[in-house]
């Protein structure tokens, strides 16, 4: 266990003591006084003074003295005695020849002297700690340094607790602070980020157990208190830790009756209480009321607030409403509800709702909770609402209305509130209340439930609860809702793997909302029938149906079908590799939500198909800010798709351990297969990585069971190409290093790779990605067979190159070298792996970099390697020697034949002819296209 805590945060105030110690040190002297309530770290804080004192001034002496909390007067000049060591006794001894008062100035001039001894050998810290229990004489000592001190190399630093000074002393530290040598430093509460950081160091450094510690949960129990902090993750997930309570709850016991009455009053209202409803809710005369708070405040177990009172922290709160009898709990809550009631305005309804709850009074709770929904829903509070109609839920039973209204109402406040789960619930609710209702309005609450149950990753519960709400309106006349529902089981069969009659369904969607003229659900249909378009391969039909949607819905201001549209598109279109069509898709979205009035959670929407085109298109570190930014403000589906591309950034970076936790999270027995089984794919390219192709294959083999074939060819194509990479690296090994368990049926469906890739190609034409993918399987078909060669893979990198994919063409760049190799074409080799190198560097993909590291070792390619950056993409995109390359780069300067030989020593001829290669190598027909590729190549990020 460590001694001190990590140190993290406080960079104002180191540079503030850096600074002081700095006059000091160059003969100026100083006093620091550090201030602030316990445990927010004046002691660590004066611990790294010391630290980086001796490191700056290798001679500098640091003294430390602390003064003691004993009943009674303190020890006389007690942390000075500490602090002086053996030389204390002659300093302090009066010698019996003066009056006191003689004697203790012979004294404080005997320790001016000493000190002034100290600092003339080398720089002098001396500390004196928690001068709020030292005596009168100390603290007079320490006013006499203040002012006497002065061109001695001397920082005297105090540390004193503000709450904890007596009226005495409280006169001293505001006289002190006036001293032109003294400088005030108050510590504040660390910043949420800043506890995060030192929970992570006290778990790194042992003072805790990872498994057994929410970090989370001690971050917002600790209110920025770094002790607290350290305590909750020693004690974790024992509550509440000894080292806090048992001083705060000693504390408590030196109360009188009165002022325990007060503090526990006051412990029942978490945010605090203000005046006038303490004194309402306690019924005292004002001179009592005030004498109890003040004696509260002296012991610091209360704190002033703009108007009223509070404890001063929120863990302080916990423990001393935890030290209440259940009993006593009820009383005070029904006492504050009490005065709550007779005084509330429509803001404090939730107050009050939670105060009778509290109190056991149930039937009025009940009925604040539902009044207080309602007015928080009205305001545009959905959270608020959100959390209110869940407590009217938990009271159902005492709700004088139960009717399906209720718990629609609910339904919408939790589903705009980012709870599609919750949500769910109440749409549940609402049917059973309506058991025997008209069929048009139950199937309306199901086509909701519907929609929540798919964001709360109930995918087979979306698809029976729409269909349902179809079979009620069976034989009706066509309607907006009929066409709703339609459409939208339509798209939920088909991203659940039941293709069957979705196209039809979904045209029949659109014709009826044509019919019956709804432009909202002409949209959706719209909508559903861009995404069953695009799984069937059509991209320009899906594009096109997305595009009119995306119209429709902001014609009729309906913001959902708006997202749920430009999603459609962005995807459509990142298929399709136009990836700046596609964040401007994402940009026009997200401002039209946002004038649109969209909820967070559904903007997040947008802003993940952005982070999913920047972790493709190889922007990764934006990619990581972006997935940093939407924690917490996503529904269940949305955490799920953020979770797959934080999985493919830690597989691709190496990161085995976060890919385990991250595939753990994402359960890969989900029944969503556009989650699924790219997980199974992540997890079989992470096991090739670590030279395990057994367990490779395993989820090969799983995520195409997952993916069934049918509408997944784009999901089903990467697991082909990783699966044909699997037999591509079981070839190259000997057979008596085969390994054993690999899964029986292994060779019977590898064996229909070739057939199933060529077949997922045919139906998407128009995707690059998927195309790419067919290429990549090829080619490591071919390695299978050892019939690949350095064109088999320059052609692989040039699809991924133009479909925009630099991780991708990475790994093709590294096989490519290894194909020169093997044909000893060495340069050409170099310049392959030095492109790798370069597009894999930038992107942290280290698994891939640990391969191009053993390749340059084998062929003894180390040198090219230093040859890395864009030049060296370039070089090795377009096979250019390294003639080649200089003379393109004169060209592009505008240079002539003439020129370029004078500046490369070279003859006219000589140019001319590689100039011809260039042209030849770029696909170029003159030198202005040659000029525009190469500045093109240097300008698109790696």
């Amino acid at each position: 266990m460590s001694e001190s805590p990590p140190f993290v945060g406080r960079d104002r105030e180191k540079k503030i003591v850096a600074t002081v110690h700095e006059r000091a040190a160059s003969g100026r002297a100083q006093v620091l006084l550090i201030t602030g309530e316990a445990g927010l770290g004046k002691t660590r804080l004066v611990e790294e003074l010391g630290a980086r004192a001796v490191a700056a001034y290798g001679g500098t002496s640091v003294r430390v003295g602390a003064a003691v909390p004993l009943s009674g007067a303190g020890l006389p000049y007690g942390p000075f005695v500490e602090a002086l060591r053996d030389g204390a006794e002659e300093l302090f001894a009066d010698g019996g020849t003066c009056g006191v008062l003689t004697a203790r100035q012979y004294a404080f001039e005997r320790v001016l002297a000493f000190l002034s001894g100290l600092s003339d050998r080398s720089p002098l810290v001396f500390v004196l700690e928690d001068l709020h229990w030292a005596d009168e004489s100390t603290r007079a000592l320490f006013a006499f340094l203040a002012v006497r001190l002065r061109r001695q190399r001397v920082l005297v630093v105090g540390t004193v607790r503000e709450e904890d000074l007596g009226d005495d002393a409280r006169r001293w530290f505001a006289e002190l602070t006036c001293r032109p040598r003294v400088t005030w430093l108050r510590l504040n509460n660390l910043a949420d980020a800043e506890i995060a950081a030192l929970v992570a160091g006290l778990l790194a450094a042992g003072d805790g157990q990872a498994g057994e510690v929410d970090v989370a949960a001690v971050v917002s129990a600790a209110g920025g208190n770094p002790l607290y902090a350290r305590e909750l993750v020693r004690s974790a997930p024992h509550w509440p830790p000894l080292a806090i309570a048992e001083p705060v709850l000693a504390r408590a016991s030196r109360c009188e009756a009165p002022v325990r009455e007060v503090i526990d009053q006051i412990a029942v209202a978490d945010g605090g209480m203000s005046h006038e409803l303490l004194a309402a809710t306690l019924c005292r005369s004002e001179d009592t009321l005030l004498a109890s708070v003040r004696a509260a405040v002296g012991l610091g177990l209360l704190a002033t607030t703009y108007e009223g009172y509070a404890i001063p922290h929120g863990l302080v709160r916990r423990i001393l409403y935890a030290d209440l009898l259940p009993g006593e709990r009820r009383f005070l809550h029904r006492r504050h509800a009490d005065a709550l009631a007779q005084r509330t305005g429509d803001a404090d309804l939730a107050r009050l709702a939670h105060h009778w709850y509290m109190a056991g009074c149930y039937d009025q709770a009940a009925g604040a909770a539902l009044t207080g929904a309602r007015l928080a829903f009205t305001a545009c509070a959905y959270e608020e609402a959100d959390r209110l109609y869940a407590l009217v839920a938990e009271l159902e039973q005492w709700m004088p209305d139960r009717g399906p209204g209720v718990w629609e109402e609910a339904e919408r406040a939790a589903g705009l509130a980012g709870q599609p789960g919750r949500a769910a619930q109440h749409s549940a609710r609402a049917l059973a209340a309506d058991e025997a209702g008209i069929p048009e309005d139950r199937a309306r609450i199901l086509e909701r439930a519907g929609g929540y149950r798919w964001e709360a990753g109930d995918l087979r519960g979306s698809i029976e609860a729409r269909e349902q709400g179809v079979a009620l309106l069976d034989g009706h006349p066509p309607s907006a809702l009929r066409a709703r529902l339609l459409g939208s089981l339509a798209t939920a069969r088909l991203l659940l793997g039941r293709p069957d009659g979705v196209l039809p369904m979904a045209q029949r969607a659109l014709e009826m909302a044509n019919q019956v003229g709804a432009t909202a659900e002409q949209a959706h249909a719209l909508t559903a029938l861009g995404v069953v378009r695009a799984r069937y391969g059509e991209p320009g039909a899906a594009a096109d149906a997305l595009r009119a949607a995306c119209a429709q819905a902001q014609r009729a201001g309906a913001v959902e079908d708006a997202v749920r549209a430009m999603s459609g598109l962005v995807k459509v279109l990142a298929g399709a590799g136009r990836f700046s069509e596609a964040r401007e898709v994402v940009r026009l979205g997200r401002q039209t939500a946002k004038d649109l009035g969209a909820p967070p959670t559904l903007t997040a929407v947008l802003a993940a198909d952005a982070a999913a085109i920047l972790v493709v298109s190889g922007g990764w570190a934006a990619a990581d800010r972006l997935l940093n930014e939407l924690v917490g403000a996503v529904t269940p589906r949305t955490a799920r798709q953020l979770l797959l591309l934080r999985l493919e950034l830690a597989v691709a970076r190496g990161e085995r351990a976060r890919a385990t936790d991250l595939a753990a999270a994402l359960n890969v027995t989900s029944d969503d297969p556009l989650v699924t089984g790219p997980v199974h794919a992540c997890l079989a390219e992470q096991a090739l990585d670590a030279g395990d192709p057994v367990t490779a294959a395993d989820q090969v083999l799983r995520g195409l069971i997952v993916l069934g074939g049918g509408m997944f060819s784009a999901e089903e194509i990467r697991l082909l190409a990783v699966g044909s990479r699997v037999g591509a690296d079981l070839a190259r090994l000997p057979e008596s290093m085969r390994p054993h368990g690999l899964p029986p049926a292994w060779d019977t469906v590898a064996g229909t790779f070739s057939d199933r890739v060529r077949i997922a190609v045919e139906r998407h034409p128009g995707e690059p990605q998927v195309v790419a993918y067919g290429v990549l399987a090829a080619a490591e078909h071919a390695r299978t067979a050892m019939a690949d060669d350095r064109a088999t893979w320059r052609t692989v990198a040039e699809v991924w190159r133009a479909a925009g994919l630099p991780y991708r063409e990475a790994y093709a760049r590294l096989r490519e070298a290894e194909a020169a190799l093997r044909a000893s074409r060495r340069e050409q080799a170099g310049r392959a792996l030095a492109a790798c190198v370069s597009l894999a560097g930038p992107l942290g993909a280290l698994p891939l970099l640990r391969l191009a590291e053993e390749l340059a070792e084998r062929g003894r390619l180390t040198p090219h390697l230093a040859r890395t950056g864009r030049s060296a993409v370039l070089r090795g995109r377009f096979d250019l020697t390294e003639r080649e390359s200089q003379v393109l780069a004169l060209l592009s300067k505008g240079e002539s034949n003439r020129q370029i030989a004078r500046s490369l020593f070279i003859s006219d001829r000589t140019v001319a002819v590689h100039v011809s290669h260039i042209f030849s190598k770029l696909g170029v027909r003159n030198r202005t296209e040659a000029a525009i590729a190469r500045t093109h190549q240097l300008a698109t990020p790696s």
